[in-house]
């Protein structure tokens, strides 16, 4: 192993040539208080002191000029990102010498035959740095616009940075220019890729900054068994922190509980190194796993109706369903579920029914009576790896049973139910408060329409009603006893978009007229039709029928 190790100020480290942040590294995360800590720790610097910021470990051979960004990628982007709005903010100035004196030595450089080339390279799937950060004022694009967290993340630290400095006159631009410059750091270079992850891990012994995901990977790339002619294992991680963004913690941990046992986040790795020190552990097939279950985990978080086959839409209907309830608890069994019907060893049936289940169970104990999911991940984390475990269709269909007779055991009753609807199932254009409980109350309405159809129906395009309007005029309606009762879901149906602005606040006996002649939607058309009038009894009735609907029939 070939490490040299130099204490180095930052414009030392700068001018050594190009640093190469991998794909496959962590997106920047740093937080606004994050980056107000370490601006803070640079302005108290005195002049004459270099503050020291860590140590930073790199592949590449010391006196090379080229290094791969092992540890310190969070540090390094920030330090850019400042250099950046400082050269910025000089050229807003008119301070074009200075400005040209950060960009063309700490930001850009040149190499022997006087090519161009950016400092800092980074290589994850996202222009943000390079195209808004490090390039120009004048070549700035403002096209591409920010979607991913370390994207997003970028954006905000570069804004808040040409805001403050925007603040500084032309000699503090300067000392901070230079205190920034003078940050002291202990620079690692070591010239074997697999050697500087143990050098790395070795550093962050006391797991500082390090997530599982990160410990697990530098034990990935030191054992993974490499192949001629294959980037292997640094494509496909990759790939793996492509597909899993920001959520490398949530989706090991789902990944660890569905196969090998429920831990807590910060056990994972001591999990991994016992099963890794196992004589039949294949680190190659674990990252294998690790893909093909990065895959299927967007689907869980962020469900896409294009992700699915017109005969698996019921699928899609309870992923949607689940994300709209903000359940975390289920998403390992959830990743079990659908892993194995990709392989094809549940069926389509079991799979629907499965999630159809856990659908059902989180709509009535944690959307509507907001109960804690207590004991519910280890009972999932069981069933999912016995499912995982089970030898064929039929045992594995047996594990999916007993999950479902599990959840209907612990289904809160009616009563509970009861008590808690009111305060879950309203809408309002008028509060903010109300536009919250629109995606749910939307859910239900959906599913009372989805009932009445003999077969799956597809994407609903619409909007939802206030039948009794929230801007009632006195003459063509009668005053309701209880004004809460406009908002509630006894007041609320499906419309057809186009439908909205014509029926408007108009009478009842107009608004039915209308809907009846013009809307195909059954729930809508057996609810105007079933009324003559809409007065404060009709509506408390309603309640009652949406009640029984939810606990005794569609939510059973």
């Amino acid at each position: 192993m070939n490490v040299e190790a130099r204490s180095q100020l930052i414009k030392q480290i700068l001018n050594k040539g190009k640093f190469i942040i991998p794909e496959y590294q962590r997106e920047y995360d740093w937080t606004e208080d994050n980056l107000n800590l370490f601006l803070e720790d640079i302005i108290d610097t005195e002049k004459d002191e270099n503050y020291f910021i860590g140590h930073m470990v790199c592949e590449g051979d010391y006196n090379g000029s080229e290094f791969k960004v092992i540890d310190g990628q969070q540090r390094i982007t920030t330090i850019t990102i400042m250099l950046s709005a400082i050269r910025d903010v000089f050229f807003e100035k008119k301070l074009d010498k200075f400005a040209n004196g950060i960009h063309n030595k700490y930001i850009f450089s040149t190499d022997v035959e006087e090519n161009e080339y950016v400092v800092l390279d980074n290589q994850m799937p996202y222009p943000i740095l390079q195209d808004y950060v490090q390039s120009l004022p004048e070549n700035k694009s403002q096209i591409y616009k920010p979607k991913k967290s370390g994207e997003k993340k970028i954006v905000l630290a570069y804004n808040k940075f040409i805001s403050e400095f925007s603040k500084f006159d032309e000699e503090e631009l300067k000392v901070f220019r230079d205190k920034i410059l003078n940050l002291e750091v202990i620079f690692v270079a070591v010239d074997d890729e697999v050697d500087a992850f143990t050098i790395f891990e070795t550093l962050n012994a006391k797991g500082k900054d390090l997530t599982p995901m990160d410990m697990i990977k530098n034990q990935v790339f030191k054992n993974y068994k490499k192949q001629t002619h294959k980037n292997e294992p640094n494509d496909s991680w990759k790939l793996i922190i492509n597909n899993i963004e920001n959520n490398n913690v949530k989706f090991l941990n789902n990944f660890w509980a569905s196969r090998y046992k429920k831990v807590s986040d910060k056990n994972i790795y001591k999990e991994f190194m016992k099963e890794a020190k196992k004589g039949t552990f294949d680190h190659n097939k674990f990252v294998e796993d690790l893909l093909s279950d990065s895959k299927l985990y967007n689907s869980v978080v962020l469900p896409k109706k294009s992700d699915w086959k017109k005969d698996e839409y019921n699928i899609f209907i309870s992923l949607n369903a689940i994300s709209i309830f903000n359940v975390k608890v289920s998403n390992a069994m959830i990743l079990s579920v659908l892993r194995e019907y990709k392989n094809k060893s549940i069926s389509l049936k079991y799979c629907e029914k499965a999630l159809l289940s856990i659908e059902k169970f989180h709509f009535l104990n944690n959307a509507i009576c907001s109960f804690r999911s207590s004991g519910l991940d280890t009972m999932y984390s069981r069933i999912s790896r016995d499912l995982y475990d089970a030898e064929d269709k039929h045992l594995k269909h047996k594990c999916i049973d007993t999950m479902v007779k599990n959840l209907e055991e612990k289904k809160p009753d009616i009563e509970k139910v009861k008590a808690n609807i009111d305060e879950k199932l309203y809408y309002s254009k008028e509060t903010k408060a109300g536009e919250k409980q629109k995606k749910l109350v939307k859910y239900v309405l959906d599913k009372l329409e989805y009932q009445m159809h003999s077969s799956s129906v597809d994407y609903l395009d619409t909007s939802i009603e206030h039948i009794y309007p929230e801007k009632a005029k006195k003459s063509e309606w009668e005053e309701l006893i209880d004004k809460k009762l406009i908002m509630n879901i006894a007041n609320l149906t499906l419309l057809d978009r186009n439908l909205n602005s014509e029926v408007g606040n108009k009478s009842y006996s107009n608004k039915k007229a209308i809907i009846l002649e013009k809307t195909n939607l059954l729930s809508t058309r057996a609810l105007f039709k079933s009324h003559y009038d809409w007065t404060t009894e009709e509506i408390n009735r309603r309640k009652e029928t949406i009640l029984n609907l939810i606990y005794d029939e569609i939510w059973k």
